[in-house]
C-alpha cells in the first residue's frame, strides 16, 4: 500500500519522516549519507560506526509505523515481513551509485522526470555537512513527553573519494544523478512510457496498491557484483569471520576468556559478552 505517499500537502509527512529519521540517528549514532522515501519504501544509506544499526531501524521503523498508522486512523501492519536489503559495498564507485540509486528511485519508478521533483521525503540537495531541523509533530507526540521539541538531522559525507573535497564530491554525485536520470529517461522513450507527473501523484491514495508483482522464490544471493574478485574476497571475509565467531563461542562454552570478532551483535547485546573493536 501506498501509506507514505506525499498526496497534495506532503509538508506535514516529510517533517513527520525527518523528526523520527534524525531522532533516531542522534540516539544511535548513525550517519547519514542519503534518505528517499517512496510511496510504499524508503532508501537510506548510512554508515553504522558502534554497531548499532539493528535497533536504529527496529525504533525507526516502529515509530514511523505508529505514527503514520495515527495520522490515517488505521491499525494494520505498515511494513512487509519481507528480509531487509542491506547491502555493503566494497568500492568508492559503488557506494556513490548506491547514492544514486536512492536519490533516482522515484524517476526511476516513473513518477516523475526528475528527482528533485520528488515531492515525499528526500535529502536530494543537501550539501555534505548541511543541518536542517524538523518539529516534533504535535498531532503524534505529547508535549509532556520525553520527545524534543526540534531535533536536527546533518548529512554525513561518505568516507569515499578522499582525494575529493566536500563540494567536488557533491557535484560529483549531483553529476552522477543526472545521468542516471538521462538514462532512464532514454529507456523511457524506448518503451513508449511516460511519467505520471507530480499532479497526478499528488492525487495517489495511501489506499492505493503497488501494481507491479514482486518476483518471489528466486536464489537470493549473499554476495552479489560486477568484480567476480571483489565477490571471493567478500566471501572469504565472511568466512573468515564465522571461524573466529565459532571459535570465540567454543571458548566461551569452555568457560574460558573469549572474545568475539567485530559484528557480534546478539551475544554483545543481550550476554555482555566482549567483542573486538570495529575496523575503521
Amino acid at each position: 500500500m501506498m501509506l507514505f505517499a506525499p498526496g497534495a500537502n506532503p509538508t506535514d509527512l516529510t517533517n513527520f519522516i525527518g523528526y523520527c529519521l534524525a531522532h533516531n540517528a542522534e540516539r544511535y549514532g548513525i550517519q547519514v549519507h542519503a534518505s528517499l522515501w517512496m510511496s510504499d519504501h524508503h532508501h537510506t544509506d548510512v554508515t553504522d560506526p558502534d554497531g548499532h544499526l539493528v535497533p536504529f531501524k527496529q525504533q525507526l521503523h516502529s515509530l514511523v509505523a505508529r505514527g503514520r498508522n495515527a495520522r490515517l486512523g488505521r491499525f494494520d501492519s505498515v511494513w512487509s515481513g519481507d528480509d531487509p536489503c542491506d547491502t555493503r559495498r566494497p568500492t568508492d564507485d559503488e557506494s556513490l551509485m548506491d547514492l544514486v540509486y536512492s536519490l533516482t528511485n522515484p524517476v526511476k519508478a516513473g513518477l516523475v522526470k526528475w528527482s528533485w521533483q520528488w515531492p515525499g521525503f528526500s535529502t536530494l540537495g543537501w550539501r555534505f555537512g548541511e543541518t536542517r531541523i524538523f518539529e516534533r509533530p504535535d498531532w503524534f507526540f505529547d508535549k509532556a513527553g520525553g520527545m524534543p521539541e526540534k531535533v536536527s538531522l546533518t548529512l554525513v559525507r561518505p568516507a569515499i573519494f578522499p582525494e575529493l573535497d566536500d563540494d567536488a564530491l557533491y557535484a560529483k554525485l549531483m553529476e552522477a544523478v543526472r545521468e542516471r536520470e538521462r538514462e532512464i529517461h532514454r529507456s523511457m522513450r524506448r518503451r513508449g512510457r511516460k511519467f505520471m507527473g507530480v499532479r497526478k501523484l499528488a492525487r495517489q491514495r495511501w489506499s492505493d496498491v503497488a501494481q507491479s508483482v514482486e518476483e518471489r522464490f528466486t536464489v537470493a544471493p549473499k554476495h552479489a557484483g560486477s568484480s567476480k574478485r571483489r565477490v571471493l574476497v567478500e566471501i572469504g571475509r565472511d568466512r573468515e569471520w564465522e571461524r573466529q565467531y565459532a571459535a570465540a563461542r567454543a571458548l566461551m562454552l569452555a568457560g574460558k576468556p573469549a572474545v568475539f570478532p567485530a559484528g557480534t551483535y546478539w551475544l554483545r547485546r543481550f550476554a555482555g559478552v566482549a567483542v573486538a573493536a570495529q575496523a575503521p
